[in-house]
């Protein structure tokens, strides 16, 4: 009995066939805002921070807040949004009270590379979890652990107070460094003439 309670508890949670759970909260921890609690999801983009295409793919970290529903019907729309090549910006993502709540990496303009970058995550809010209709709004994440610069704007990701918030966000990307992995990036696959022959013979 204890054997089986340990591999349980090492048995990551499968939320998603296109996201790797590196970390999972399934219920509320500690005080902050209505149970608060969150895991982090890996996937992997071709689009860097700045929004600039690649020719390899990159490792992206983002982190999901719950409520003390954990309704996982938001890892639905991260699924669409990823699928729709809209999720490279996004660090943080959050649904309170039948609102989606996404934090973009701060000084990042998606509208840059996409100008209805917006539009599309409103339309994705509103289509994806059928019978339900969720308002979108944006917020900013700067990494800055003691928050000195107060570049972050958490939205309403979390009822409550603001500061305990960017503390709590803060937090988690300390411990996980969420966004783009610099150093982490698959390589584009080269296929001789030979190779390209064959396959297309």
């Amino acid at each position: 009995m204890i054997l089986e309670r340990e591999q349980d508890m090492t048995t990551p949670p499968f939320y998603s066939q296109f996201f790797a759970c590196l970390h999972d909260q399934a219920g509320p921890v500690g005080h902050i805002g209505r149970g608060t609690h969150h895991s982090v999801f890996r996937s992997i983009q071709w689009r860097d921070i700045d929004g600039d295409f690649r020719d390899s793919g990159r490792i992206h970290d983002f982190a999901v807040i719950w409520d003390e529903d954990h309704d996982t019907r938001v890892v639905e729309i991260a699924e669409q949004l990823h699928m729709a090549g809209l999720l490279w910006p996004v660090v943080f993502i959050g649904e309170r009270k039948g609102m989606l709540t996404l934090l973009l990496w701060a000084g990042v303009d998606p509208t840059k590379e996409r100008a209805d970058w917006f539009e599309l995550v409103e339309h994705l809010a509103d289509t994806v979890v059928e019978n339900d209709v969720w308002n979108v709004e944006i917020g900013r994440f700067e990494r800055d652990p003691a928050n000195r610069r107060q570049l972050t704007e958490p939205a309403e990701i979390i009822a409550g107070d603001d500061s305990e918030t960017v503390a709590y966000l803060q937090a988690i990307d300390l411990l996980w460094q969420l966004g783009e992995k610099k150093r982490s990036s698959y390589s584009p696959i080269v296929l001789s003439d030979d190779d390209a022959a064959r396959l297309t013979s």
